[in-house]
């Protein structure tokens, strides 16, 4: 999965690593779902690096083909 900075809901953009701009694009691997009040699904939790997750808006997420899927 690919985002931007700017649409991560948790944490807090300030709690994230200066170096990242709110323009940066990140990868990673969405290892859970999170609702939002009575709508299921909402929220992607996704694996960025190491132990480190974020929660973002599923709308907010686009699919990438990885190397594995290719092969």
């Amino acid at each position: 999965m690919r985002f931007r900075v700017s649409d991560v809901f948790l944490p807090s953009q300030e709690e994230l690593p200066a170096e990242l701009s709110q323009s940066s694009e990140m990868d990673g691997e969405v290892v859970d779902f999170s609702d939002s009040g009575l709508e299921p699904r909402v929220f992607a939790v996704v694996r960025i690096s190491g132990p480190q997750t974020i929660v973002i808006p599923i709308c907010r997420l686009e699919i990438v083909q990885t190397n594995s899927e290719t092969n």
